[in-house]
């Protein structure tokens, strides 16, 4: 497959993300030199190789103002050894699809992220948050991650997924400061993710809570009009 180089003004949902993010991140900056008490966290989906999350790290960290270091990448390996090795991206979808999705079975990629959320939060705990951003496979390794978390670690975690293959939910994490989930409406993944085709279909998108209506699904446009380049995290969908 071949690979959606990002072009110059690349920003991942940039307008709505601010938007939403810049109460917690304002919220969070430090005040009369304490420590900064807010960490920025993702996890990469299939087909990725080392140097295509060290790109992404740096895109992020143009959006929020962050040097590639101040990025906290969980990075999800690609059985791929060169970008066109169609062998490799066939047993990342095997794990995904297969191993993962229908067997339900935890790999050392949820192994590794749960450590890497459980260090993230213990750096910014009392009263930082982390904001963790998921692509496809990304956000299943994530939500089987959070399974192991307890709720006194979740309360912790803003979580943001694009084009899932699982959906972070209030029903089955309430613990969770914050959740949110956007998908093209041409992407493939909303077929084997019932609670996201659900949202899609009813229109109920939203909660609500104390009288105030919380997006947990956003619902966008494609713009290339491929299901599959609009899915890419670095695709014109998601930037």
């Amino acid at each position: 497959m071949t690979r959606i180089r990002s072009p110059p003004s690349f920003r991942i949902s940039t307008i709505i993300l601010l938007i939403i993010l810049l109460p917690i991140i304002s919220s969070a900056l430090p005040h009369r030199g304490a420590p900064s008490p807010i960490r920025l966290s993702w996890i990469n989906g299939i087909g990725h190789t080392k140097l295509d999350t060290e790109d992404g790290s740096e895109e992020l960290g143009k959006v929020f103002g962050l040097d590639p270091p101040s990025v906290h990448c969980c990075f999800n390996p690609t059985a791929k050894s060169k970008e066109s090795d169609l062998l490799g991206y066939g047993k990342d979808l095997h794990q995904a699809g297969i191993t993962q999705k229908l067997f339900g079975r935890e790999t050392p990629e949820v192994d590794a992220l749960v450590s890497h959320l459980r260090s993230l939060v213990s750096e910014v705990s009392p009263t930082g948050r982390v904001v963790h951003i998921a692509h496809s496979q990304g956000a299943l390794i994530t939500a089987m991650a959070l399974r192991r978390l307890s709720a006194d670690e979740q309360i912790f975690l803003d979580v943001i997924t694009f084009g899932g293959a699982a959906a972070i939910t209030v029903d089955e994490f309430p613990h969770l400061s914050r959740r949110i989930n956007y998908y093209s409406t041409n992407d493939p993944l909303l077929y084997i993710v019932p609670a996201a085709y659900t949202a899609l279909r009813s229109g109920f998108t939203s909660l609500l809570s104390s009288g105030v209506s919380t997006p947990e699904f956003v619902f966008l446009a494609p713009r290339a009009g491929d299901p599959v380049i609009d899915h890419g995290l670095l695709g014109p969908t998601y930037s």
